[in-house]
């Protein structure tokens, strides 16, 4: 889980100095692993300095996340399991790991400037994440990487270009990717809420001389058109990812469903309740 201190932007405090007092966490309940590692940041927590890249370590369907952690040098000491995320996570800016930097220790992470707090799901396992071919280009889908950018724009150039080009927080994106999510989600329950109790009026319309055909054509036509529409609802998103990278629209079914479950494990910021190291400033 990531959450934000109450501090302004930019007004980190010295070294030595105790945080701001917190507002009053609200939010979801942390896993026993989260717990574990909040504990693990204390006051005088030993801070290793760390950058951190995401990526999709499980199947398309069922995309789970993890956060690789190396050293400034490039040595990989390990990665950690996303539990879940927040708006605004930003993963490209430097990092200091809490804990022992070894594989099997609780280890949770503070950025520069105490901004953010990230408690995984997971002990530090060793070696890197090991990710599909597609990771990269849904962690970008996701928000969580940026992608490279080829030349300085002018200011003037710029703010047309940044009309122009699509991106992942533009509003065809996000009404693509929520159309996705109702298709593929919402309305599978909703039909199966329909279906089930259905099951159980078929044999009395049967002995009352319904014709069976009749009475299976409902869940059978609405089952097509609804996986009909879901596939379309996919193709949409990969042609939205197109738009803002091209290549994209060739994973465009991972990159539906990574939206679509990582969408409904997106929390909104919430306070720090705790202590931060003093190292992390």
């Amino acid at each position: 889980m990531d959450v934000t201190d109450d501090q302004p932007a930019g007004s980190a405090p010295p070294w030595g100095a105790p945080p701001t007092t917190p507002a009053p966490l609200v939010g979801p309940r942390r896993t026993k692993r989260q717990r574990a590692a909040a504990a693990v940041i204390t006051t005088d927590a030993r801070c290793t300095p760390v950058l951190v890249r995401a990526a999709i370590v499980g199947r398309a369907r069922m995309p789970r996340a993890a956060l690789e952690i190396t050293s400034p040098r490039g040595e990989v000491l390990g990665h950690v399991a996303l539990a879940n995320t927040m708006d605004g996570l930003d993963l490209q800016q430097r990092w200091w790991l809490v804990g022992d930097p070894a594989p099997g220790a609780v280890v949770a992470l503070v950025s520069e400037g105490r901004r953010q707090v990230i408690l995984p799901g997971s002990r530090l396992r060793a070696g890197p994440a090991e990710a599909p071919e597609w990771s990269g280009v849904a962690c970008r889908m996701l928000g969580w990487e940026r992608p490279p950018v080829g030349i300085e724009e002018t200011s003037a150039f710029h703010a047309v270009f940044a009309q122009d080009r699509a991106t992942v927080d533009g509003p065809a994106f996000a009404r693509a990717v929520s159309r996705f999510r109702f298709a593929a989600v919402t309305l599978p329950m909703v039909f199966f809420c329909f279906c089930f109790p259905y099951l159980f009026v078929i044999p009395f319309a049967v002995h009352s001389g319904t014709p069976t055909l009749l009475l299976l054509a409902p869940p059978l036509v609405g089952g097509t058109l609804m996986t009909l529409w879901s596939a379309q609802c996919r193709r949409d998103v990969g042609r939205e990812a197109e738009q803002i990278e091209p290549g994209a629209a060739k994973f465009g079914k991972e990159i539906a469903f990574t939206q679509s479950y990582w969408a409904s494990m997106r929390k909104a910021p919430v306070p720090w309740d705790g202590p931060l190291p003093y190292a992390a400033v």
